[in-house]
């Protein structure tokens, strides 16, 4: 399997995940990123006073 692209499910969508030596041991999904990220919030002047 080392140099295959698979597509692994994520809870929404197949994303394409290339296979190498370094992945050997581990489950596919931790590959498949099922989160994203949108960045923090600009800081609450009230919080910043504190």
């Amino acid at each position: 399997m080392v140099g295959h692209t698979v597509m692994v499910h994520n809870g929404k969508q197949f994303t394409p995940v290339y296979i190498n030596e370094n992945m050997i041991g581990h489950k596919l999904g931790e590959f498949s990123p099922t989160r994203t990220f949108r960045g923090h919030v600009a800081g609450d002047k009230k919080a910043a006073k504190k």
